[in-house]
């Protein structure tokens, strides 16, 4: 079976930062409807012809009667949680009697804009939600008064915050970054998620909250208008994707053109979804409740509209949860609130959103890890069986089932209602898919054998550089052996001010030297949507798959690139990868090398041969390749930061296959194998 694209970029133009620049074939194959809020996806606007404004008016449940979970009034809901959910989330709640709320003092507040931190402060505003959280359901599951002053501290504290989101965010106001201006009111992810906390709390308590005072349910209720409800209605945001946004969420330091309306990305879904929360459970204003609804539904459409046909998540996997996921919990409470008259779930493209885990699905926690993600996903056990449940896909829910860890507690008010089914649903493995192919996403991958880690898995990723959350990757492949990771992505780091301002792409694993690629002297590829490869033919029978692409626009004019057909193949019979090159420059290029990264310890046993360990102990990997034209050093690469440490300890290495001699055309090949 044969899949390609027609050779290089079309000439259709659309704008990106404050230039004109061709979009790559990817691009026009989907969209000659083009929301230009949505360049990789299509114009659907699903919600929109699901239901109409009329309709939607008509069907809207009143907030007196919309009772989509059990409040704390509903005791045989609560009571009849499973014993040892209702111990863990009263213990989770008993930890914080008493609580002393951390200060948020403007001199933590200020550190990311003095000198890029961001943990500290997120790590105070992250320990005031955990407990809220915690104390909320202990005293759901008691229902006794006990916890009920611990909560009103904790609503009262998060009231009297300056701001619901994160300094990092503050780039969205007028005066910038620094301190948060009270009458520029600004919504981000974090202002969103706080707002549905406090709205949860007043949904699930009611007036049991009057017991403490009768002021404390208005306080809340004013702080979401003044914070969210009225902002979110009066502005148009930049995660919108609607005419006034100014500046990129993911990449804050472009600008967008005036008339112009910026793409969006997960910020959409994520915030929608909080959003959508806080309207449905605190807004007693039924027209600004109805209209706050219907910009929802217009803005969801937009995240939906950003999504290709194959349902693939450009963030990568890690970012599922709130991105799809997230999408998801928008729809059921739209579903929800409208008795059914919202539902978008019938169409293939909400199936594939939700397939793509499976699809990415390397082995246990491991997932193809393109631009920020991290090689291992912790997934959302309760929103992917939600998900699989209500589109009736068996090997989605399979995946949440098999996720399912034995000390798992619900958090979520959806997650505490559907665990009893999560636990009854009948158990079988997740299937691991002998081939996958997103063709609008330009992402492959590789098994010798469906639902076995056995032998070589490899995965390839032919898009381009202009992705949210994007690293510079077009071409680069990921390789594991058992299950375990050989030649790998290094992925998400932990977020600092570097991370998304416009020096973000000198930090070494968003650069394509970092990556299993070319580099030729020391020219490397560049972000940007234009950098994408072109041509791209997939192949795949019984024997073997195999995805070749050309990535010369993937490289500046400085790389002299004529030509650069890169081909990655698998050949199943004799469990081998074959990973080709073959070029042809407009100039010899002094110092070309192929980057390959990796976490196993390296030995050169032969000249012509580098030997992988694996530290996890899977079968130990080798490249052959040709000495009299290559010649292999091993760089050694000493990780300080959080985050990659995590995945893959103090030190990864980065072994850089040289061409010995300039040449304007080359042949190379790289052959891997297990011993």
């Amino acid at each position: 079976m044969i899949f390609s694209f027609p050779p290089g970029p079309s000439r259709r133009q659309f704008l990106f930062g404050s230039a004109a620049v061709l979009a790559s074939s990817s691009t026009l194959s989907l969209a000659d409807t083009a929301d230009s809020a949505a360049p990789r996806g299509r114009q659907r606007n699903l919600l929109a012809h699901a239901c109409t404004p009329e309709r939607l008016k008509s069907s809207l449940v009143p907030l007196d009667r919309y009772r989509p979970f059990p409040t704390i009034q509903d005791r045989t809901a609560w009571d009849s949680l499973r014993p040892e959910t209702h111990k863990a989330l009263l213990e989770a709640g008993e930890k914080y009697v008493g609580f002393h709320w951390p200060e948020m003092p403007a001199t933590v507040f200020l550190e990311y804009a003095r000198d890029g931190n961001r943990t500290h402060y997120e790590g105070i505003r992250n320990a005031r939600m955990g407990a809220l959280n915690a104390l909320l359901f202990a005293e759901c599951v008691e229902a006794k008064g006990r916890f009920l002053d611990d909560i009103a501290n904790g609503l009262w504290a998060t009231c009297e915050e300056s701001f619901w989101g994160v300094p990092a965010h503050l780039y969205i106001q007028k005066a910038d970054l620094g301190l948060p201006d009270p009458r520029d009111p600004i919504v981000d992810l974090f202002a969103a998620q706080t707002s549905a906390l406090v709205a949860t709390a007043v949904y699930l308590l009611h007036d049991r909250l009057d017991t403490v005072s009768p002021q404390l349910r208005e306080r809340v209720i004013f702080e979401a208008e003044r914070r969210i409800l009225e902002p979110c209605l009066a502005q148009n945001f930049m995660w919108m994707g609607l005419p006034g946004g100014k500046t990129r969420h993911d990449l804050p330091w472009i600008t967008v053109p005036e008339g112009q309306v910026q793409p969006v990305n997960n910020w959409d879904s994520w915030i929608c979804w909080n959003w959508l929360t806080t309207i449905l459970f605190l807004d007693r204003n039924a027209d600004r409740r109805l209209r706050s609804v219907q910009k929802v539904t217009v803005c969801l459409d937009k995240f939906i509209n950003t999504y290709p046909d194959d349902g693939g998540c450009e963030e990568g996997p890690s970012y599922w949860n709130v991105a799809s996921g997230a999408m998801f919990d928008g729809l059921e409470l739209l579903h929800s609130a409208t008795s059914g008259a919202i539902d978008i779930y019938g169409n293939p493209l909400i199936g594939n959103m939700a397939m793509y885990l499976n699809r990415t699905r390397i082995a246990e926690d491991y997932y193809i890890n393109q631009g920020d993600a991290p090689p291992t996903v912790q997934i959302d056990v309760d929103k992917v069986f939600r998900f699989g449940k209500r589109l009736n896909n068996a090997d989605v829910v399979a995946l949440a089932t098999s996720n399912l860890r034995p000390n798992y507690v619900p958090t979520t008010v959806p997650a505490i209602f559907a665990e009893t089914a999560l636990r009854a649903e009948p158990l079988r493995p997740a299937p691991l898919f002998r081939d996958t192919w997103l063709p609008d996403s330009r992402v492959m991958a590789a098994r010798i054998r469906a639902n076995s880690t056995d032998g070589l898995y490899v995965a390839c990723i032919a898009a381009d550089n202009g992705k949210s959350h994007s690293h510079n990757d077009t071409g680069s492949f990921w390789l594991y052996s058992n299950g375990q990771p050989v030649l790998i992505d290094l992925g998400q780091e932990a977020y600092r001010r570097q991370s998304f301002n416009e020096h973000r792409y000198e930090i070494p694993s968003t650069q394509s030297a970092f990556h299993n690629l070319p580099t030729l002297g020391s020219v490397q590829q560049f972000a940007d949507p234009s950098a994408c490869a072109t041509d791209v033919v997939y192949r795949v029978d019984d024997r073997s798959a195999e995805l070749s692409m050309e990535l010369a626009h993937a490289y500046p004019p400085a790389a002299n690139i004529k030509t650069w057909r890169r081909t990655v193949r698998l050949d199943r019979v004799a469990n081998r990868v074959e990973i080709d090159d073959n070029y042809l420059l407009t100039q010899p290029m002094e110092g070309i090398f192929l980057s390959l990264m990796t976490a196993c310890d390296v030995t050169t046993p032969t000249a012509g041969t580098l030997r992988l360990n694996s530290k996890q102990g899977a079968p130990a990997t080798t490249i052959q390749f040709d000495p009299s034209l290559l010649k292999p050093t091993v760089d050694t690469i000493a990780l300080d930061n959080e985050r990659l440490v995590a995945h893959w300890g103090a030190i990864v290495y980065r072994i850089r296959v040289q061409r010995q001699t300039p040449a304007t055309s080359g042949k190379l090949r790289l052959t891997i194998f297990s011993v």
